[in-house]
């Protein structure tokens, strides 16, 4: 491969930061919220009152950086640079992977503050719910930030995976220091604490694979498993269909 074809420098720059606008729809913060039942209507108007707080009081942003892979075998995933994945399903994941997107993006702080100040005055209730709010935003923010990356890699050519966040079977929180080796992430206020969590805690860290060749596929309407010949992988979730074409 040329050096104008890698990954790297078809798509964009190192630390790129991105500036993230969120409208949110009180039924985000409901699903953060969990299943509601019978108070859901006693807690409508706290529900507006959170949407619009947090909406208006969050900072999201993002930071994001490409690397090209060298390789992936043996629980690891090398990248440029020498930097280093860990995680026994990685390199599966992984497989006809060319290069991937790190991205870590954030609500920022201003909505855990004011939910600190809210417990501390002993407001539980509307805590709870404006913490939802905040959570809501992440989430917001992140598939946006994800979504509009997904786009620029396919225009580039290539398929994208799954997202595979730290903390999770594939990758465990460990994956965070890798995250944050590669991203330098005090360019948006976020730091890694010692216990591997983020702070703000209203942050979402995950990596894209990609690749012309790339096996594992994201798609919404189909688990990637359908296409995957590795019967005994533990994140089956599907039976295996076959690969189009063979």
């Amino acid at each position: 491969m040329n050096l104008q074809d890698k990954p790297s420098h078809l798509l964009h720059k190192i630390n790129r930061v991105h500036d993230i606008a969120v409208e949110l729809d009180p039924e985000e913060v409901w699903r953060c919220l969990g299943p509601s039942g019978g108070a859901r209507e006693s807690l409508h108007a706290d529900v507006l009152k959170a949407t619009d707080f947090a909406a208006n009081a969050s900072q999201p942003r993002g930071i994001s950086r490409v690397l090209n892979v060298e390789s992936a075998k043996r629980g690891k995933v090398h990248f440029e640079s020498g930097y280093i994945a860990e995680g026994k399903q990685l390199p599966h994941l992984f497989e006809g992977a060319e290069g991937a997107v790190f991205m870590i993006t954030t609500a920022g702080a201003g909505v855990e503050t004011e939910v600190a100040s809210m417990m501390e005055r002993g407001d539980h209730i509307e805590g709870v719910v404006l913490d939802a709010g905040g959570s809501a935003v992440a989430i917001n923010a992140a598939e946006q930030m994800q979504a509009q990356i997904m786009w620029e890699v396919e225009q580039a050519g290539y398929k994208v995976g799954p997202p595979i966040t730290p903390g999770t079977e594939p990758w465990d929180l460990e994956g965070q220091l890798t995250m944050f080796d590669v991203l330098v992430a005090d360019e948006i206020d976020v730091t890694l604490l010692d216990s591997r969590l983020m702070y703000p805690q209203k942050t979402q860290s995950r990596i894209i694979p990609f690749g012309r060749e790339l096996r594992l596929v994201n798609d919404p309407d189909e688990a990637p498993c359908r296409t995957c010949r590795a019967r005994r992988c533990p994140m089956r979730i599907e039976e295996y269909q076959g690969v189009p074409g063979e």
